[in-house]
């Protein structure tokens, strides 16, 4: 009797511990999936403060300078396609160091959905860059584009302010 007790407690206990592992598994399965592995990151901003928009960056969406590439300047694109609010976006800083940065005025542009590209206006635009180093760079960019939402641009509108922070890991195969 005593040894039938301990059989059955025997095969729960091993039920337990191997739906345990099983669990365990599973939750790391996505562990290398992260962006501190395969790259990439995310902006999070608002337009002329409105409510905020976190928007993903994959690892194409941001040149690094000299990682993977001969460049010299930090570029950061969100496609329209993957844009939940159909919002394109392309920011450059040339030579980029710690701290205040100036944009490269010619490659930095907003466009909503079918409006044309709105161009930088203004003088108080720069990207902030307080983190770059072989595994992360973390920015404040603050903006202000021409209004072209309206399927033209017109200089008499107030600008649009775009103000936000990005986080973007390098690969690990790029460190």
């Amino acid at each position: 009797m005593k040894s039938a007790i301990l059989t059955r407690f025997a095969v729960i206990a091993a039920g337990a511990l191997c739906t345990v592992l099983c669990a365990g598994i599973a939750a790391c399965s996505g562990i290398n999936d992260s962006w501190e592995v395969k790259g990439g990151g995310f902006i999070k901003y608002s337009l002329d403060d409105g409510e905020e928009i976190q928007q993903e960056l994959d690892r194409e969406d941001v040149e690094i300078p000299y990682i993977r590439n001969r460049h010299h300047y930090l570029q950061i694109r969100i496609p329209m396609e993957r844009s939940e609010r159909k919002e394109a976006l392309a920011i450059m800083v040339n030579e980029p160091k710690l701290g205040m940065n100036n944009i490269v005025p010619t490659y930095t542009w907003i466009q909503f959905d079918d409006s044309p590209k709105a161009l930088i206006t203004g003088d108080s635009n720069y990207v902030h860059i307080d983190q770059k180093d072989n595994t992360k760079w973390t920015a404040t960019i603050n903006l202000h584009f021409e209004d072209c939402r309206q399927g033209r641009c017109n200089s008499n509108r107030a600008p649009i302010h775009f103000k936000g922070r990005m986080h973007y890991w390098i690969a690990e195969e790029d460190q």
